[in-house]
């Protein structure tokens, strides 16, 4: 987690494009069953609660090592490309990177 930069992380935590990303990932799992901290939370309905979950662990789940890394990486990738959005990037953040995260921290 070295090369995850603090200033990279909060990037990530705040895009809005790689929090989108999450809340589908989240609600997704929580609905197959595999994110039970979501799926059993009985003070909202299933999407509210995905979406809940990913707010507020943002800064958790956006701290996953290597993403400050990658993020970067995406960012050097184009350097004179101004309408470059690492958070819309699949190859930046990969779904399978969100995927892993979700289960990871979503497990009873």
């Amino acid at each position: 987690m070295a090369n995850d930069t603090y200033l990279s992380i909060a990037d990530i935590a705040n895009d809005e494009f790689v929090r989108e990303r999450m809340n589908a990932c989240a609600t997704q799992q929580a609905h197959l069953g595999n994110a039970p901290v979501i799926a059993n939370d009985p003070q909202k309905p299933m999407t509210g609660a995905a979406i809940t979950w990913v707010s507020a662990n943002s800064y958790l789940w956006a701290s996953s090592p290597g993403w400050g890394a990658a993020w970067d990486s995406g960012l050097a990738g184009h350097p004179n490309d101004d309408t470059y959005e690492p958070g819309k990037d699949p190859a930046c953040i990969t779904d399978a990177m969100i995927l892993s995260i979700v289960q990871a921290l979503t497990a009873e």
